[in-house]
């Protein structure tokens, strides 16, 4: 089970940490509690893990003051804070386990990595574009719900994700909803998944994006939930595309900066909530200064404002 920031600010009061380019053995943090022993050298400090616990203590102390509000607003605003600081310190200490346990708030799959300090979705057939990924903060990801599954998909051709089925029913295991590996055989087949055989290998390899999509599926009929529905803005898990896509992007270069604005649009275009967002960020105290929004720059939004006075 995910541990909770308290058992995170525990172990990290506890644990005997060295920075990663130091000799030092280096422990598992909420089980161990190692210290130097009189023939070693003092260790190297690891300054991001002190600061990660001071940072803990006052997470905790925040949390609990907004929860004495008791308002619904102010509990799930508690519940993110304690969530993304859980988050954060196991990326830090090189654990996956809370971020494997979400579902991908744009697909609904257990595709969930953290990568570089934010939450990566794995799964090709999640991805807008080819090589476009879907990616969240750990506080974005605290505030978001898990998406709705919207079908299996198959992939055409030879994926580059092709793993063995010991290698997915590992996989899916890791995000606390594990099924026997006769189970994801047989779900396999059910769905007519294609399957390919690779020299050297033993056993067919299945498409871990086509696999992920029917792990899906096959949990939300488990849970009475319908596939299609909840449907989520073609914007989601994209904000480093939406909010560095700007005409004002300054120092950027422009040409890139052009490309991002065309291929921000050309989603917009294929959202079903166009007409809603373009309303709400062309209100004229609208917040939204930055970015594309409803298939619009900053520069085209300021522009339909002064001519709508």
């Amino acid at each position: 089970m995910p541990a909770t920031p308290e058992q995170w600010i525990t172990a990290l009061s506890q644990t005997y940490w060295t920075t990663a380019g130091s000799t030092g053995r280096r422990v598992d943090p909420l089980t161990a509690t190692r210290t130097a022993t009189r023939t070693e050298a003092p260790a190297t400090v690891n300054t991001k893990v002190l600061d990660k616990r001071t940072e803990g203590l006052d997470v905790i102390a925040r949390a609990e003051r907004l929860a004495r509000e008791g308002t619904p607003l102010a509990r799930r605003e508690a519940a993110a804070i304690r969530d993304a600081f859980v988050m954060e310190t196991e990326d830090l200490t090189g654990s996956t386990e809370t971020v494997r346990t979400r579902a991908c708030p744009a697909c609904g799959c257990f595709t969930l990595v953290p990568l570089k300090g934010k939450a990566q979705c794995v799964n090709r057939h999640c991805a807008p574009r080819p090589g476009l990924r879907r990616r969240w903060t750990y506080r974005d990801l605290g505030y978001t719900t898990a998406g709705t599954p919207s079908g299996v998909r198959r992939s055409e051709g030879y994926p580059a994700d092709l793993r063995s089925l010991a290698f997915l029913t590992e996989f899916f295991a890791q995000s606390g909803h594990k099924v026997p590996l006769a189970t994801l055989a047989r779900w396999a087949r059910l769905h007519n998944l294609p399957a390919h055989k690779v020299d050297g290998q033993k056993a067919h390899l299945y498409s871990l994006s086509d696999a992920a999509t029917v792990h899906a599926v096959q949990l939300a009929a488990r849970e009475g939930q319908l596939c299609g529905d909840g449907a989520r803005p073609a914007c989601t898990g994209l904000a480093d595309l939406f909010y560095n896509a700007d005409d004002t992007a300054g120092a950027m270069d422009q040409g890139l900066a052009r490309r991002r604005i065309a291929v921000a649009k050309e989603l917009c275009g294929e959202c079903p909530f166009l007409e809603p967002c373009r309303d709400f960020a062309l209100k004229p105290n609208g917040k939204q200064q930055h970015g594309v929004a409803g298939a619009l720059t900053s520069k085209e939004r300021r522009a339909l404002k002064g001519e709508a006075r």
